[in-house]
């Protein structure tokens, strides 16, 4: 009985408990609910709150912006009214400046109108009078067609009548009359071409003289006495003993490495340069030179060694002067081998004138002379400067040296004209240009000049017998003389045997005669003198009787 009561009261304690767990868990859950519905009107309630707060902050923000606007107009206002008081006086003079100018421009407008109305007025009536006058000219046109085709077929019946009357065609009269015409057009042609010659054979020389006189006069290049050094002279016994080795090794050294002959006679205090390249000669002689100061340690090893180092000098001192020659008379663009060429002509010597200067004569005088006949001044001194540029490779190419230097030229893109005046100044090729023929007068003046160019005395024998041969070899002729210095030959011819035509046409023979087989500068001039001898003696009056 105990144990039953004491299980039923414990199920009535445990049932009690869950009761109370039942009830306590839907109080917690009401108590959530009402928590959160407490919590979300309370939110809303603050955010309504802070709403109106807000509204009020923009509401307070906007009347102030409103206030602070107002404010702001009337300030503007204020600073635009004190700024046209300041400015409406000026504002008001523009204003009457600028009706005035209105007022102008409407008036000077007016009189422009009134102005293009009276010339289009004009125009108008100019361009009436203008068709009236064409309407006339077309009526004398008219007019004058028909007096043109009357006149025309009078012509016409003229003409047959003539034709009738001398028993001739219209050809063959035009004909007869062409042909008089021609005749005698040609007749005054003749007689023009006369009057011009005359004139022109008056007048021509003495224009070249007075052109030749103002070039030579302005011309002030410093004069070259330079006529070549062909041996180098021994400084001492000792020095000509040192390279006179019993072997002969010094010299073939020097040989070998410059490419000339070296001539030593027994008993000189010279040695001889020989070879056909001018620079090999210059360079032989500079070694040679360079040697001879060297008094002591001289050896086939010492001269390789000079030579070499002279080689180097020689060439740096070409390309300088080919540089040079160029800059003086300004000439531009020139091939560098050109150039080059053109310096190793210092060393080229032509009837003992330098080469060299002698080019830059010819430039320079060329060029005086284009100037005073409107030639291309730059054209004529680069045609003078190359003129002869071939003699510094003649020694070594077939062919005259006018010849070798154009076609050198010409292979460095030299112009064609320039080309045609170096090729032309021997008359290799027939001179066709003006530049051409300055280039063969400059190239006279620079020869010609008083010691420009010297004969050694067994040319000038030479050039003496030379010319004696060739006047005696023609028949008739007695004797020749040579004289002023071999710029003439004088010829006596036997009266009996040469008649005065035959001793005109044997001057031009002998002349052309020595143009084919002799070389010589300048000119010969060539005299022959026909000789007629008349003598008769007389008898003694004492013998008679």
């Amino acid at each position: 009985m105990s144990e039953q009561s004491s299980l039923h009261l414990g199920a009535s304690a445990i049932l009690h408990l869950m009761n109370f767990a039942v009830i306590f868990a839907v109080s917690l859950v009401l108590g959530l609910i009402l928590g959160g519905l407490a919590f979300r009107w309370a939110r809303r309630l603050f955010l309504v709150r802070t709403q109106e707060e807000a509204d009020e902050i923009i509401q307070e923000a906007k009347d102030i912006v409103e206030i602070q606007d107002l404010e702001r107009q009337e300030r503007v206002q204020e600073i635009e009214g004190e700024a046209w008081m300041k400015v409406e006086a000026d504002m008001l003079k523009t204003e009457e400046h600028i009706e005035e100018l209105q007022e102008k421009a409407d008036e000077k407008k007016q009189k422009a109108d009134q102005l293009y109305s009276q010339e289009r007025q004009k125009l108008v009536e100019k361009d009436r009078e203008i068709k009236a006058e064409e309407e006339a000219l077309r009526q004398q046109e008219s007019a004058f067609q028909k007096k043109r085709e009357q006149n025309v077929e009078l012509v016409r019946q003229y003409v047959q009548e003539l034709n009738q009357k001398l028993g001739t065609t219209s050809e063959e009269t035009k004909a007869g009359i062409t042909k008089r015409l021609e005749e005698e057009a040609h007749e005054e042609a003749r007689r023009f071409l006369e009057i011009t010659e005359d004139d022109t054979k008056l007048h021509a020389e003495t224009r070249a003289k007075q052109i030749l006189d103002i070039a030579l006069d302005r011309f002030a290049r410093p004069y070259c006495p330079e006529r070549g050094m062909g041996s180098v002279n021994f400084p001492d016994a000792n020095v000509r003993k040192l390279f006179l080795d019993a072997q002969g090794a010094n010299i073939k050294a020097v040989q070998d490495a410059c490419g000339c002959d070296i001539i030593v006679e027994d008993g000189s205090d010279t040695a001889g340069v020989a070879g056909f390249d001018p620079v090999r000669r210059e360079l032989t002689r500079r070694t040679l030179e360079r040697i001879f100061k060297e008094k002591r340690n001289i050896n086939p090893d010492f001269i390789r060694k000079i030579a070499e180092n002279q080689k180097k000098e020689l060439f740096r001192q070409i390309k300088n002067d080919g540089d040079a020659v160029a800059r003086e008379l300004k000439l531009e663009n020139m091939h560098p081998e050109i150039r080059q060429m053109m310096g190793s002509l210092r060393y080229r010597y032509s009837f003992t004138q330098n080469q060299y200067f002698h080019c830059a004569e010819v430039g320079w005088l060329c060029g005086l002379l284009a100037a005073e006949l409107k030639v291309d001044i730059r054209k004529a001194r680069r045609s003078g400067l190359l003129h002869d540029i071939g003699k510094a490779m003649d020694h070594a190419t077939e062919g005259g040296h006018a010849v070798i230097g154009a076609d050198f030229i010409a292979a460095r893109n030299e112009a064609p004209d320039v080309v045609h005046n170096v090729r032309a100044h021997h008359y290799d090729e027939q001179p066709s240009t003006d530049t051409a023929f300055l280039v063969i007068a400059a190239d006279a003046i620079s020869g010609a000049r008083p010691g420009a160019r010297r004969s050694t005395i067994e040319a000038y024998n030479q050039k003496v017998s030379e010319l004696q041969d060739i006047a005696r070899s023609f028949p008739g002729v007695t004797e020749g003389y040579v004289l002023s210095g071999g710029r003439e030959l004088r010829v006596f011819v036997n009266s009996k045997k040469v008649d005065d035509h035959q001793a005109l046409d044997l001057s031009r023979k002998i002349a052309t005669r020595i143009e084919d087989e002799c070389s010589y500068p300048g000119q010969i001039k060539v005299v022959v003198v026909r000789e007629t001898l008349v003598s008769e003696s007389t008898m003694s009056h004492k013998a008679h009787a």
